[in-house]
């Protein structure tokens, strides 16, 4: 018969010295090697913001985009822009191009937020409806649904990929 008596002839286990877990911690390594990791996870972050913009960019800049729907304030506006391409440049830029006209404008696009901005200052009545600041509420490679940041205007745009 196996007994256990090995157990009661173990010797008891120390108890720590006060403080001495905290010294480990405080000491100059710990330290460091407490710092590295806060500079790799910032580092992190930092690439995976790069990821999101650079895709962001290629999405949006590679091809041409038609607006399939827009509306405001119930009034559907979606004809008008039928005739319209919008193509989207790394620079910031972006042109609104029907037939020979071209109305410049600026863009900029936040992964993270989830909003792009847009604006034509010299566009005509139909452009203009687009500067503002879009809340993208869905999207894909080739659609991007949003609807305007300021909450005093009822809008919905519908951009798709030609």
């Amino acid at each position: 018969m196996r007994t256990f008596n090995h157990i009661r002839e173990s010797k008891p286990l120390k108890k720590p010295k006060p403080n001495q877990g905290m010294k480990r911690i405080n000491s100059p390594i710990f330290v460091l090697l407490l710092v590295m990791i806060s500079i790799s996870i910032a580092h992190c972050s930092k690439a995976v913001e790069d990821l999101q913009r650079n895709f962001v960019i290629d999405v949006m800049t590679n091809g041409k985009w038609t607006v399939q729907v827009f509306t405001e304030n119930s009034t559907d506006y979606s004809s008008e822009f039928i005739p319209y391409e919008f193509q989207f440049f790394e620079n910031g830029n972006v042109q609104g191009i029907r037939g020979g006209f071209v109305a410049n404008g600026s863009w900029a696009g936040d992964a993270g937020a989830r909003t792009i901005f847009s604006i034509f200052p010299a566009a005509n009545d139909t452009i203009v409806k687009l500067n503002d600041t879009w809340k993208i509420t869905n999207s894909t490679t080739t659609l991007v649904e949003a609807r305007p940041v300021n909450a005093g205007r009822n809008a919905y745009l519908k951009m798709v990929k030609k």
